[in-house]
């Protein structure tokens, strides 16, 4: 997926952006579930946004849809020095 970067900022914006290009994408939460080597329960769980996920599960998610993700990115709770 190329085109044009968008921030996301806030959980409730990562939630919807991740069903929407989803869905772009033509997938189920099951068949991206498959992709990822997750469960359908864990694509759920991003899509509706709880705090309980893994972020493991998020960049496996990201990978599949082809998503960027920075380091200094404000949803992510730490620092990561080099």
């Amino acid at each position: 997926m190329e085109g044009k970067v968008k921030e996301i900022s806030d959980m409730d914006t990562l939630k919807d952006a991740l069903r929407h290009l989803r869905k772009k994408a033509g997938l189920s939460q099951s068949e991206l579930a498959q992709l990822a080597g997750l469960s359908r329960t864990a694509i759920q769980a991003l899509e509706d946004g709880k705090p309980t996920c893994k972020l493991s599960t998020f960049f496996k998610v990201t990978h599949v849809l082809n998503l960027k993700l920075y380091a200094d990115h404000p949803l992510l709770p730490w620092e990561i020095t080099p």
